[in-house]
Formats: C-alpha cells, sequence, structure tokens
C-alpha cells in the first residue's frame, strides 16, 4: 500500500491538474444540488479537468460525473430533508487512483467530507472546502442553540475547515469570518467566488398568462424558497400587513415546500401558494411579479436573488451576507436592515412607475456581472490549475 501510494504520487507530479469534486448532495431538492448541477453543466460543455463525485443509488452516472451506491442510509433529526449516504470508502480511493486526479474539492460536511478529507492525507494533495451553508445560522435559528454552543460549533468549524487547508467562500462577510481573530485562516488560502444562473433566466422569457391564481393586473410580490424559519419567512406576514395598510390590494405569492409551510399558511392565509416550482417555471413567474421579497439573514449566496435580477425582478432583501454581495442598493433593489424597513420599501417601490422601470433595467444589467466562464476560470485558477488547462 505505501509503494503504490508512493508511485501515484510520483505519476501525479508530472501529469496535469485534474480535480475531484465531492459532494453529499446532488439529486436532492436544495440550493447546493441545484448550484452543482449547473457547476457540473459547464464542466460537461467545456470538458473541463473535473469530475463531481456523488454517492446515490438513484443518480446515473455520466460524464465528468462518478456516481457510487451507498453501502448504508440514515436521516438525522435535524436535518431530515436531506439524507445521509455513506459510500464504500475502498471505492472512493480506487476511483481516485483511476481519475488520476491531483487535487480534490469537497461542497458537504457529511460522508463525502470525511471521504476528501481521507483523500487528501491518503495521497498528500491540495483539499479545498467549497463553503456553502452558514451552519452557525441554522444552529442558532433552527435548533435554537445558545451562545455557550455556537463557541464550540465554531470551534469545531474551525478545526474541520482548517483540516482542508483552502476554503472557497461565497461572499465578503464569510471572507471576513474566517480571516478574522476567531477562525484565524491565512487569507491567501480563502478564496471569494460566486455562483451563476441558467440561460433560461432571461428577461426574455414570456411571463405566466394562463392558470395564475392571482391577478395578473394587481401589484405582485413573490417569494421562493425554502419555506423555514431560518429563510425569515414568518417575518413575511407582518411586513405584508404593514404594506397592505398602503397598498391593500397588493398580492402575496409564495413558491416552495418546508417545515414552516402550515405555520405560514395560518399566518397569512390569504397569500397564494404555489408549492415546489421547477426550474423550468420559475423564470416566467419571475416575469409575472413585480418584485422579490427575501426575509431570510441565513444565505450565504441566494441564487434566487441572481435568477431574479436576470429576469428583470427588482429584489428587497436584507444588507446581509450574499444578497449584499450582489444587490446594488436602490438600484437593481433595496438592501434593508429592519422587517419595517422592508415594508416601507415596497411601498416607495410601488408608489414610484418611474422607479419600477428604471430598477427593472438596472436588474437585468447587474445580474450580466456573473457570467458562469469567468467565474469557473477564476475558480479554478485558484485551485492551483493555470488557465490554458481551463480551455476545453
Amino acid at each position: 500500500m505505501g509503494a503504490e501510494l508512493k508511485d501515484f504520487a510520483g505519476d501525479m507530479a508530472t501529469s496535469p491538474g485534474r480535480i475531484l469534486w465531492l459532494t453529499d448532495t446532488y439529486g436532492d431538492h436544495n440550493g447546493v444540488s441545484t448550484v452543482l448541477k449547473s457547476i457540473h453543466r459547464e464542466i460537461k460543455s467545456r470538458n473541463l479537468p473535473v469530475d463531481l463525485m456523488v454517492c446515490s443509488s438513484t443518480i446515473e452516472p455520466d460524464d465528468h460525473l462518478v456516481v457510487l451506491k451507498p453501502v448504508s442510509q440514515f436521516t438525522l433529526p435535524m436535518y431530515r430533508q436531506q439524507p445521509m449516504r455513506i459510500p464504500n470508502y475502498l471505492s472512493v480511493q480506487r476511483a481516485f487512483r483511476r481519475g488520476r486526479y491531483n487535487r480534490i474539492i469537497c461542497s458537504t460536511e457529511g460522508p463525502m467530507g470525511l471521504a476528501a478529507l481521507w483523500l487528501k492525507n491518503a495521497f498528500s494533495v491540495e483539499a479545498y472546502f467549497y463553503l456553502h451553508t452558514d451552519w452557525l445560522s441554522f444552529a442558532k435559528e433552527v435548533l435554537s442553540i445558545e451562545k455557550p454552543g455556537l463557541r464550540r460549533i465554531e470551534r469545531l468549524m474551525r478545526i474541520y475547515y482548517k483540516r482542508f487547508g483552502n476554503v472557497f467562500v461565497l461572499n465578503s462577510d464569510q471572507h471576513q469570518w474566517l480571516t478574522g481573530k476567531t477562525m484565524g485562516f491565512d487569507p491567501a488560502k480563502v478564496f471569494l467566488t460566486a455562483h451563476w444562473v441558467d440561460g433560461i433566466f432571461s428577461d426574455t422569457t414570456p411571463p405566466l398568462q394562463k392558470n395564475l391564481p392571482f391577478n395578473g393586473n394587481k401589484p405582485v410580490v413573490l417569494y421562493t424558497g425554502r419555506i423555514s424559519k431560518e429563510k425569515g419567512v414568518m417575518e413575511l406576514p407582518g411586513i405584508i400587513q404593514k404594506v397592505r395598510s398602503v397598498f391593500p390590494e397588493i398580492q402575496v405569492v409564495v413558491a416552495g415546500t418546508g417545515p414552516a409551510e402550515d405555520e405560514l399558511k395560518k399566518s397569512m392565509p390569504d397569500a397564494f401558494y404555489l408549492g415546489w416550482v421547477s426550474q423550468e417555471t420559475l423564470p416566467a413567474l419571475f416575469r409575472a411579479a413585480d418584485l422579490l421579497l427575501l426575509p431570510s439573514r441565513f444565505d450565504t449566496f441566494s441564487c434566487v436573488v441572481l435568477e431574479a435580477l436576470s429576469c428583470g425582478l427588482p429584489v428587497v432583501a436584507y444588507n446581509t451576507k450574499g444578497p449584499k454581495d450582489i444587490l446594488e442598493d436602490a438600484i437593481s433593489g433595496y438592501l434593508v436592515e429592519t422587517d419595517e424597513e422592508m415594508a416601507g420599501k415596497v411601498v416607495g417601490f410601488f408608489l414610484d412607475p418611474f422607479a419600477q422601470k428604471k430598477m427593472k433595467q438596472a436588474a437585468i444589467l447587474r445580474a450580466e456581472a456573473y457570467k458562469a466562464g469567468q467565474i469557473m476560470d477564476r475558480l479554478l485558477l485558484d485551485a492551483g490549475l493555470f488557465m490554458e488547462t481551463c480551455q476545453g
């Protein structure tokens, strides 16, 4: 075994760079899975030196997609929507050697995260963690963990992410947190990256015209995403109540599902609930709405903001994390500090037709700054691959 690893390391020293990207989620209904599918499409279209690896009993292998069958599967009580799938770790090792990879990226902290660390140590290769989720916010908002527990979780996160050595982050707040005194990461090892949206999200997509449960001739505010407390959805009833004191005709549309759905329906029964809306239908829904509300302080990037902007839909969001880096305040949308301010910006938006038209145009221009090719090339360069290896 030791001789094999030595031979492997020698071979890798003279081979072109290749990345194995491990993830615990790919075919699931969550934001990380959606992003990774977009990344996989970009990799395939350009034949980039990157393969994704996922553990699943339902997903079929594909070009640049390695699928391992799980030897076991279970769910955690606090996160039932995402099954934990345990791979055969010897199969992970064999696939790594066959693919002649010399770098690792990992997107999730589950069983495939452990596999990534094992490969890093076994083969002495560079490893990068792609930080999608703010687990401190999840622990605070969903699990109601108080400060002493949060500090322990933060220490565990520091230990875990430092084992990778390098981290990709999706917003400037995360970068500041990791390189600050508490986490103590070397700024040269923390790389800022971004997401992009599929081409179907466009201002040329025709709005939904048929089978609409709401009146397309009246003002429409939209929330789309997971209906859960960490996403701030329970602030929506109070925000809408304030807006309706000025605009009683305002219509609220909610697209998505989640554990707080029943509670939200009781608090805001006169909204239109569409359930899970497919990626293919979302662009037309964005085009049919007038304004997107994002009451979440949880999102590390918020693809829904970029999707909305791409369709010419302005956004009102909190001045934090991902939305803060994407939105240009009072240009392509509004960044606010409180729910009361969010309600006020909604009212101001509908009182000013000129601002509505101007913001729709600015939204489209802002979205054009997030191009798949540029973002992917930057990521590969930060991961140690020279640009010439990225031109598939």
